[in-house]
């Protein structure tokens, strides 16, 4: 794994609020975007990313099911970190920061954020943004009231609508990416992506240096074009890792056949009641569907059928169809048969993970089809949208725009020529 991370603080600040945390031996990598001036930011940065340090090696050794969870659970612990710290309510009301923290599991890359900071791929020649920024600009972007260059200079482009300490509970954005050989990954603030354009660090990130000088070369790039604000870029290389071999066996040494048979006795006797006891104080998880094909947690005792299984409180507060979420689950598996799951809470992380994603495509399909016209089927994907408890101000800015197209009469089609 080649890594590389930079900071600066820029051309017009004096102090720097960003921040980052960069371990090829976790393989986790955050970087963070303070805010709010006078120490704050740089206080909120740091605090975050201190938590994500305490967390890098529980996400390191966590099952791919349960990093949802634990992502979440961990910028949750930032937040709340910030919020202890921000001890009367001027503080509170400025002391913030963005967060993109990632980590690469297998061949995958999964990773969460909030605010503006954001996290890129570049695979051969294609270069792609992994994150949706969570600001103004990229709101009125999501409504069709301006263009995505209109967002790049727009006055208010640096207001952030989600960010570490801006409320009791915030809702990160988490999501996987499959990885290939030679894939470089790219966590930057928006000191970064703010001022330099796309196809320049596109250019930069193609060539042959290493991922350090890579890093340096961005940070460079960000100073020429004026160096506004804190910049901060974390760079890695994705290469497949070398199995491990298995250690050789060792010669069981020669007992005599009584002997041998009191062991084996012993050891299945003490076997089976280990089995039973740590079966009964160590349910499973699954995720799966009911006969009326609605997703639920399970809880499943190995071992002891006898117990059947027990179906857990849904906190989302709604029935889950099987069909709307199973496109969103086939890294994990087939809902229709089961898939397991760390605990009760990374089930409800990970279901509430593919509810969120199912819900907004719903919705962005409703979109196009109101743009097209097609009314009946807008108004179908924005009732199977509400039925997955979508985004409410979302699923009412869709209401809006069927009912003005209800209300507005199609222009006539021109005759056509005979």
């Amino acid at each position: 794994m080649d890594l590389g991370a930079a900071t600066h603080p820029g051309y017009v600040r004096s102090d720097n609020e960003d921040g980052y945390y960069a371990s090829a031996e976790n393989a986790v990598f955050a970087v963070a975007d303070g805010m709010g001036g006078h120490d704050y930011g740089e206080v909120a940065s740091h605090l975050t990313l201190e938590v994500i340090v305490r967390y890098a090696e529980s996400i390191a050794d966590a099952e791919p099911t349960a990093l949802p969870a634990r992502l979440h659970q961990a910028i949750q612990d930032a937040n709340a970190a910030v919020l202890s710290q921000a001890a009367d309510q001027e503080a509170r009301s400025r002391m913030g920061t963005t967060i993109v923290v990632a980590t690469i599991h297998g061949d995958r890359l999964y990773f969460a954020h909030l605010g503006d900071s954001r996290l890129y791929l570049l695979r051969g020649e294609v270069f792609t943004q992994l994150t949706r920024d969570h600001s103004l600009v990229q709101a009125m972007v999501d409504r069709g009231e301006i263009t995505a260059e209109e967002a790049a200079i727009h006055p208010l482009r640096h207001q952030i609508t989600r960010v570490v300490g801006g409320d009791d509970y915030i809702s990160p954005e988490i999501a996987s990416q499959a990885l290939q050989p030679d894939d470089l990954v790219l966590l930057c603030t928006d000191g970064l992506s703010g001022v330099v354009p796309p196809e320049t660090i596109h250019g930069i990130l193609a060539g042959d240096d290493t991922c350090q000088q890579k890093a340096d070369a961005l940070i460079q790039a960000a100073l020429q074009a004026g160096g506004p604000d804190n910049i901060t870029v974390v760079l890695v290389t994705y290469q497949r890792p070398h199995p491990t071999p298995a250690p050789a066996a060792r010669p069981f040494p020669h007992l005599s056949f009584k002997y041998t048979l009191l062991i084996l006795l012993l050891f299945m006797a003490v076997s089976a009641l280990g089995f039973f006891l740590w079966s009964y104080t160590h349910p499973e998880f699954y995720l799966h569907a009911d006969r009326q094909r609605n997703v639920w947690i399970y809880e499943h005792w190995v071992g002891l059928p006898m117990l059947g299984e027990k179906r857990m409180p849904n906190t989302l507060g709604v029935a889950v169809p099987l069909a709307e979420v199973q496109p969103y689950a086939l890294e994990y598996g087939d809902l229709g048969q089961g898939v397991r799951v760390e605990d009760q809470d990374a089930g409800a992380a990970l279901l509430k993970s593919l509810v969120d994603n199912a819900g907004a495509t719903l919705l962005d399909q409703a979109k196009k089809a109101v743009e097209q016209r097609d009314l009946p089927a807008a108004r179908d994907l924005l009732s199977r949208a509400k039925t997955l408890g979508a985004d409410p101000d979302l699923v009412a800015q869709i209401t809006r725009l069927i009912e003005k197209a209800e209300s507005t009469p199609q222009s006539p089609r021109p005759p056509v020529p005979h």
